[in-house]
């Protein structure tokens, strides 16, 4: 793991690799939490060989989560993992008591730090606001924040996030998403020597790679961790030629299932490969015919099923 000049009470936040944010298993029937399938994804993704997992982020489907889930979720994959993978939760929520009260859940839950996305209900925090709203969280149970810098109408800039690790004990990482290269360029640039930086952009995750970031918490990573894991690891052994393939072979499958309907095309392309993992909540739907033949065909072409 690399050395970062900011740790909480020793602590840092290890980043390094490909960190799948696990798809959320639901019963197609009742659409609560299935925890044998729960179970089961979090062996496959084990066996893989990841460090980390994320759940109840965007691909978990986390902002429809209630607390109780959150902690039932957490402790379900904590337990079936038994320290061989960390665990961090997502947190997606609309208010500062709200986060705080879902994180407390996943604390709860075992898990060690925490991926969360800024309020983001109608209106634009200050820097100030978003400063107190981590604080406040990170204080309320002493994990360390992975910011989800996500949100399209609080995309927080280089310079605020800049002031918010400055000035946020509890923040010691960033998740860069939302398809921007150049801010995930000036992130590197400015605070790469403090805390690292992941990439949630599964399209780019090949120049995100060779840009020097730590590692990658994306859909992709969720359902072909094995081959988002060689990528990485081609780019850090030098084979540029090699990453570029596998960029080139992942490409048209993303393109596949990306959208609208992402987590459901999702689980549609797990399912193909054998990994049932139930439904995605409503007013998500399953893909239609021609989505699932457009996902099917290019999993096949990419030698994927």
């Amino acid at each position: 793991m690399p050395h970062f000049s900011k740790s909480m009470n020793g602590v840092e936040l290890d980043l390094e690799g490909v960190i799948p944010p696990m798809v959320t298993a639901f019963d197609p029937e009742t659409e609560e939490l299935d925890l044998e399938l729960i179970r089961q994804e979090t062996e496959h993704l084990i066996s893989a060989g990841v460090g980390s997992i994320v759940l109840g982020g965007s691909t978990g489907e986390g902002q429809g989560m209630r607390e109780e889930e959150i902690e039932l979720l957490n402790r379900t994959v904590v337990d079936q993992a038994a320290g061989r993978v960390r665990v961090i939760a997502g947190i997606i929520a609309d208010s500062t008591i709200e986060s705080t009260r879902k994180a407390r859940a996943a604390a709860r839950g075992g898990a060690t730090a925490l991926q969360l996305t800024p309020p983001h209900y109608l209106w634009v925090p200050s820097i100030d606001g978003l400063v107190k709203h981590f604080d406040t969280i990170g204080a309320a149970v002493e994990l360390p924040i992975l910011i989800y810098n996500v949100i399209p109408w609080v995309d927080i800039d280089v310079d605020a996030m800049k002031e918010i690790v400055d000035r946020s004990p509890w923040v010691l990482g960033v998740k860069q998403s939302g398809g921007d290269m150049h801010k995930v360029a000036d992130m590197m640039h400015v605070l790469h020597d403090k805390v690292p930086l992941t990439t949630g952009i599964d399209d780019l995750l090949y120049p995100t790679f060779a840009l020097g970031v730590d590692g990658a918490i994306t859909c992709m990573t969720a359902v072909f961790p094995e081959q988002t894991q060689k990528l990485y690891r081609m780019v850090q052994s030098g084979d540029h030629a090699g990453a570029l393939a596998m960029h080139r072979r992942l490409l048209p499958v993303w393109r596949a299932i990306e959208g609208p309907g992402m987590t459901a095309n999702a689980k549609y392309a797990l399912r193909l490969m054998g990994r049932d993992n139930g439904v995605a909540r409503g007013p998500i739907t399953p893909p239609d015919n021609e989505r699932q033949a457009r996902i099917r065909v290019e999993m096949e072409k990419a030698q994927l099923v």
